[in-house]
This record gives C-alpha cells, structure tokens and sequence, in this order.
C-alpha cells in the first residue's frame, strides 16, 4: 500500500533572482543528475532529473502549482512522497515562465509575477500562500 505524500518543508524570498518569487523546497534524501554543458552555457532551465527520485513535472497556473516528487523502489528515498500545492498565491503569475531547478535535497522553484512592483513580502513573512492540505 503506498503512502500518502508528505508536505514538504520550504522557504520564500522574492530577492534572489528579479522578477521571481523563489521557494527553496527541501526533499530529504534527493539525489540528482546535473544538467548538461549546453545547459550551463546557454543558461537553460530543462526539467530536472532525479538519481532516486521521480521528480514530475510540475502544474502552474496563473494563481496555483502543484509539485509532486516520487522516491525510488529502493534506497534512501524508498517509498516517500511529497506534494507541495497551494491553490491561491497571492498574486498572478506568469504560468509560462515558471520552472523549477534542483540540487541534492532541494527543489528551487520561480515563480514569474506578472506584476513585478506588487510585493510579495507580507504574504511571505506572514505565511500566507495558502497551501492546501493533501487529499
């Protein structure tokens, strides 16, 4: 029977990269592969991989995400789950311009506003990205 997937934890700034909301979500035990040279050349962002872990493609919309990541069949992430989703962000983003990069134990997601003078600050500082609970 598998288990239900698990909130991870995670944090959020919209100071380190301009025009982005970024949430540094912490997948423990996360293996990854690293991207490719033309990747780091060219300053691409494709979907990364995971070494022990399914890492799906996340669903953006223009005021919600839904990230899921899978652990292998064996090994240090046997049979964890976790599902980050909030339904209602505070603002819009720009779903297109989203995406997602991981390094060992970390998923960093960016969030493109499509209002770069509205501030996310207080929601960020008060909690309030409204993440819904897992069905």
């Amino acid at each position: 029977m598998a288990e239900a997937a698990s909130e991870p934890d995670y944090s959020v700034d919209e100071h380190a990269k301009e025009g982005y909301v970024r949430l540094r979500i912490k997948i423990p035990n996360l293996k990854v592969k690293g991207p490719g040279m033309m990747d780091k050349i060219l300053h691409r962002h494709p979907h990364p991989e995971g070494k022990n872990a399914v890492i799906e493609v996340p669903v953006f919309t223009k005021r919600s995400f839904e990230l899921n990541v899978r652990g292998a069949t064996a090994g240090a992430m046997k049979g964890a789950q976790y599902c980050l989703k909030v339904h209602r962000l505070p603002f819009p983003i720009d779903d297109d311009d989203c995406y997602i990069t991981a390094e060992d134990g970390w998923i960093v997601m960016f969030l493109k506003k499509t209002d770069e003078s509205e501030s996310w600050e207080k929601f960020i500082r008060d909690g309030a990205l409204e993440t819904a609970t897992n069905d």
